[in-house]
Formats: structure tokens, sequence, C-alpha cells
């Protein structure tokens, strides 16, 4: 029923050999410290992620919806016009980054232990730049989306991210240079750009790079569900990255460098979460497109049940194996924490009572309520946190992360089943129903002898 899901089956395994391979080798290679620095100073640029407006994933439900419905035309106008904005955006952030970037006290900011001001704002900016050529990906993974090559343009990207962390790792213990680090993942991002697009013109003929089709009244359509999917990024930034400066700021890179590890580990789950939502995406934008509301919940059904299946089973695995999993990881580079890496089980499990109903609205770009919620709830928790964690340590964050999925939890579902004409107990009886396997044979009839 959902389509490229098994060429997207290997996803977790690639993001989990992305996420937990290098680790282990940098932190025993640089030192909990000069990791803890590499973590800060990438986690800054992140927050550039939200520069193209959300353009990318609006343009994609939106094409989708279109070409189910016949309108390549359409489709082809709202590419163009999401991609002539992108480029706008870029420059000025570009601009700007070069310009303001040098004048900052990196340095005692952020307690960087082996790195200057100086070589912070370099790393920063090529970071920054990096983040600029990413953000073309998400114009171009539209195409793919809406065209029925979901899989293939989902493939290609692991595959890129895949090739930076072991390029990156390559470059960090041969050098042990920050820069040189982020120097490889913006080259190889580059490369991997131009090629995305010349796939992309392959796979589908129709779908062209340019501006002719751009139109400024295309542009003020999606604006409003672009600022949505602004608001998910930068949500998810503040949950993430937020954590990772605030935790340094008050405790140093060394417990960055902890919880960032414990976090990394907890969330092997979501990983596998965030394959089936994205693969239902474009499923959901489709059968919405088409006005086949009972293909869009039967959709909704499944894909919460495997979610909700599989992060049960990895939370227990996790709860009783995850401890000596942690000390053959990190080899006891750095300490383990227990409590805090229990709550990191909890907050992964609520995320998924939630993530997975959360594609829904965002396939037909109805999720501006749900994102700019998610930005309040993850504001308050860094709120919440900077008191918390001078108390409790970093079991305080993890607390505090647990808030934001929390209140999630009943906003998103309430938001979701409404969008699909579904009430609770029925959604609630379609995901506890167990699967079947096998259908018996039916018993011959008594005529029949």
């Amino acid at each position: 029923m959902l389509k490229g899901a098994g060429a997207t089956a290997l996803g977790p395994v690639i993001t989990a050999a992305i996420q937990l391979g290098p680790v282990p080798f940098l932190v025993h290679s640089w030192g909990a410290a000069k990791y803890g620095d590499w973590l800060m100073l990438s986690a800054i640029p992140a927050y550039l992620s939200v520069s193209d407006l959300g353009f990318g994933n609006a343009s994609g439900s939106d094409m989708t919806v279109r070409v189910a419905a016949g309108d390549r035309e359409g489709a082809l106008r709202t590419f163009q016009s999401s991609w002539a904005l992108l480029l706008c955006l870029s420059l000025i952030i570009f601009t700007l980054t070069a310009s303001l970037v040098w004048w900052f006290p990196w340095q005692p900011w952020l307690h960087l232990s082996s790195v200057s001001s100086r070589q912070a704002a370099a790393i920063l900016f090529v970071f920054a730049t990096y983040i600029i050529a990413t953000q073309q990906n998400g114009i171009l993974e539209s195409g793919f989306r809406c065209d029925g090559n979901f899989a293939t343009g989902t493939f290609f990207i692991m595959m890129v991210r895949f090739a930076e962390a072991f390029g990156a790792l390559g470059m960090g213990l041969l050098t042990g240079k920050l820069l040189a680090v982020a120097l490889t993942f913006l080259c190889i991002r580059i490369v991997a750009t131009v090629s995305y697009a010349l796939l992309l013109r392959k796979k589908s003929p129709w779908i062209k790079l340019g501006l002719r089709y751009a139109d400024k009244q295309r542009i003020k359509e999606l604006l409003a569900p672009a600022l949505g999917f602004v608001a998910m990024p930068l949500g998810t930034a503040l949950s993430l990255q937020g954590f990772t400066i605030l935790i340094g700021a008050l405790l140093g890179p060394v417990s960055v460098t902890i919880f960032s590890t414990l976090r990394t580990l907890t969330r092997f789950n979501f990983q596998i979460l965030n394959v089936i939502g994205w693969t239902a995406w474009p499923e959901l934008s489709a059968a919405f497109g088409a006005r086949n509301i009972p293909l869009a919940r039967r959709l909704h059904r499944h894909a919460y049940q495997a979610g909700l299946a599989i992060s049960v089973l990895s939370g227990v695995l996790l709860w009783v194996a995850g401890p000596t999993l942690y000390r053959l990881w990190i080899r006891h580079a750095v300490t383990f924490d227990a409590t805090c890496f229990h709550v990191l089980i909890l907050v992964t499990f609520a995320n998924s009572l939630w993530y997975t109903s959360s594609v829904v609205p965002m396939s037909t770009n109805a999720h501006h309520r749900i994102a700019l919620s998610l930005v309040g709830f993850s504001a308050a928790s860094l709120v919440v946190a900077r008191f918390a964690i001078p108390a409790l340590g970093l079991p305080g964050a993890a607390w505090s992360l647990l808030l934001i999925d929390l209140a999630m939890i009943w906003l998103v579902l309430r938001t979701s089943l409404r969008q699909l004409e579904d009430s609770f107990t029925q959604f609630l009886s379609g995901v506890f129903r167990v699967p079947r396997f096998w259908v018996p044979a039916p018993r011959p009839s008594l005529d029949s002898k």
C-alpha cells in the first residue's frame, strides 16, 4: 500500500550508521571536550535550516495533490515559484552570514575549549553555506515526491548523508581540524546537489529548473503552509540544538557530549518512524488529491500501528540492554547517566504517539496550528530546562524534553482524526486490531457434496 516502503527500508540502518558510527572514533580521537565543541558549533547553523521558509515541503505536498488530480502544469508552476523565492532567500542569508559571523565572541559565549572565536566563525560560515546548499535539495525532493519517485529521491539523499558522515570522519581522524571536517561536508553536498538536479531531470523531464513559470500569486498561496513548515524544523531545532547549546552554556562541552550520545542512542526508533512517516506522506497527499478519504484513513491507521509497535519493542530493548550497548559503543570515554537515559527513552516513546499522525495535516498543507504549537512548547521547555538543569543536572534536560511530546499528543491526534473524518474510538479499534496474516479457506457448503 505504501509505495517505496521497500526501497526506503534501509533508511533506519543507514541513518543509524550515520549517527552512531563516527561518534566513538571522534570522541576517542578528539576527546569529549573537543567533540562537545563540534556539537555546539554544528548546532548553531542548524537554525538556518528554516531559511527556505518551508517552501520545499509546502511545494511537495501541493505538487503531489496537483499531479494526482492531473494538473502537471500547476505542479510545475508551484515548483518554479518555490525555487525562485528560495534563490532570493539563499542570497540574503549568505550575505548576512558572511558579513556578521566574524564579529561575535564565540569562544567565551560557548565556553569552547579547542578553537578561538575566529576559528569558530570560519567553521560557522562554512556550515551556513553547507545548509544553504542543502536547502536546494528540499525543492528538488518535491519533484521526486510528486511524480512517484519518492523512494529514489530519498535513497539518494540517504547515501549522500552516508558519504558526508564517513568522509568527514576520515578527514577528522586524519587532520583533527574542525574546519577541515566542515569543508568536507560542504564539498560533498555541493557535488551531490548538482547530481540530484540531474537525476530529477532524467526521472521527470517535465519538471524543469528555471523561472519561466514562477508566479507571484502561487508564492502567496503557498506562504501560509510554508510558514507552517518553518515552524516544524524550528521547533525541532529548539528541542535538539537548543538543548545542546543550553547544556553547553550551563554545564560545559563534556556534558554536551554525554547528553548528545545518550539522546542519539535513544532516538534510534525515531529514525524508523521518520521512514514510515515520509513513506506515507506522498501516498496521503495523493489520496486526498483523489478525494479518497477512506484510503487516507487506512494509510494513517496502518502507519500509526507500525510506528507504535516499533516504538514499544525498541523502547523495551533499550531499557534493558541500553546501558551495555552504550558502554560498548562509547567505551567509557564519558560517563553513563542512567536516569537521563531512561527518561530519554520515555521521550522517544511519547514522540511516537504523535509524530506519525502529524504527517496527515502536513500532506495537505493544513499543519499550521500544530507547527506553531510545537515551537511554543519547545520554547517553553527550554525555559523550564534553564532552571531544571542546574537543579537536576542532565536528567532535568530530559524531563523538560518530555513536556514537549506530552503536550503534542492530543493536539496532533485531534487535528489528524478530524481531517480523516475518523472518530477516536474507531481509530483506537483499528490501531489495536491484530493484523490477519492468513485467511482461512472457505468451508464447502452442504450443497456441494
